[in-house]
This record gives C-alpha cells, structure tokens and sequence, in this order.
C-alpha cells in the first residue's frame, strides 16, 4: 500500500509527490465557501486533496484537477479513482498554461510561494513550492481567462501582499480571509486563507488557532475538521 494519510471517506497516497498531504491543503479544502453548482478548478492539484476535500462537501459539483508534474498527477488519479467522488473529479495531467476549459464557479489553490533563492536539492519539489514557476501575476491572469467567479487560496501569513495587487488588477476584491495560528499564545499568524469574487460587499475576516497551549487540536478547528479526521 502506498503511503499517505487516511481520512474518514477516502486515501490521499502521496509517495510519489513532491509536497506530501499537509495543513495547508487541508485548511484550504476545509475552508472554501463552495457554489451551489457549476465547476470547480484546483490549480495545481498535487495528490488531489483539495479537490476530494471539496468534492465530499460539496456533492453536486465537478471538479478539474491540473498538476503539471506528471507522478503526482498519476498518483492523483489513482487517489480520485479508489475514493467515492471518482464521478465528479477529472485529473489532468497537463500546465495550467495550456489548459481551457472555462468557465468556473470557483478556483482554488494552494500556489508555490518561496522566492527563487531559496531552493531545495529537489527539482520537482522546487517546481511545487517556488513562485517562480507560477508567479502570482500568473496565477491571477489563469483565473481571468479561466472565466473564474471566485479564487480561493492558502497563503503563508507574510507573503500574502504578493497575490493582492495582481487579484485586485483584474477585478478581484477580497471577500473573506481567515488568518490561521498555529498554537496559541503565539504573536503571528503562520497562514492565511484568502477568497476573492467579483461582487464587491463587506468582508469578512476571521481567526483561527489549530492547538492548544498543550499541543491537542483546539474545539474550533475539531468542529471544521470532523468530517474529514478519524477520532477527531
């Protein structure tokens, strides 16, 4: 069996990925406010947590995974193949560069942030994580041209003013965000989650911390999770 994490409705194998399954992915596919129906599109789709994550929540929607890297995209396939929403999840095994399939009710992703110099032996887990292999400006261009409604994404907390200006330049306005702390008691939050859409209207800022100052999962974070956790 390959190794990943098992959660209450399906595996996520992640063996062959250069980014295994992680908070960040998980907070995002917990968090996204979902449309009631239309498509949805997970840009860099790695494993495929995100788009299984949403496709348990939100049952009535289809779902494009992209992911360039070619193992993580089979593996993701795999992963969408042995869970119950192989119905609503395509993987595409492609760069988002080239792929059109507009329009969306929703995308999502957990984009790469690092700057170019600061670099890991690994090729293909720098292509994942570095933003130099899909700048913000980037990012926001595909979400344009792929008709998106809304963008949701996970960010680290000071990195998050690289993604506004190009957001806002194509006519995106923030419309919830979520700063995430990792422990409490601790002075800055270490993510945070961001959903842009085409309406202007208030937004709506929140908080959330994962653990307790005696490391156990706090009762906020229990309640977004229990779906998804075993003995959560």
């Amino acid at each position: 069996m390959s190794k990943g994490f098992q959660f209450k409705q399906f595996f996520v194998g992640h063996d062959h990925c250069a980014m295994k399954v992680g908070t960040d992915g998980v907070l995002l596919g917990l968090w996204a406010t979902l449309p009631n129906t239309g498509k949805v599109l997970d840009i860099g789709a790695g494993t495929g947590l995100v788009s299984l994550m949403l496709a348990q929540r939100g049952p009535s929607l289809t779902f494009d995974a992209v992911e360039l890297d070619a193992p993580a995209a089979t593996q993701a396939k795999d992963n969408v193949a042995a869970s119950p929403f192989a119905g609503q999840i395509v993987v595409h095994q492609q760069d988002i560069a080239n792929f059109d399939a507009a329009p969306y009710s929703l995308v999502v992703a957990n984009p790469p942030f690092f700057v170019p110099d600061v670099r890991s032996p690994k090729a293909r887990r720098d292509q994942a994580r570095h933003v130099a292999s899909l700048p913000p400006s980037q990012l926001a261009q595909h979400c344009a041209r792929l008709g998106a409604k809304e963008v949701a994404m996970v960010l680290p907390w000071q990195y998050q003013h690289y993604w506004a200006e190009p957001m806002a330049s194509l006519g995106y306005q923030l419309q919830r965000s979520c700063a995430v702390t990792s422990v409490a008691g601790k002075a800055e939050p270490v993510r945070v989650l961001l959903q842009w859409g085409r309406n202007s209207g208030a937004e709506l800022h929140t908080s959330l911390t994962l653990r307790d100052q005696h490391g156990q999962w706090t009762p906020a974070f229990r309640a977004l999770g229990k779906d998804f956790y075993l003995n959560f």
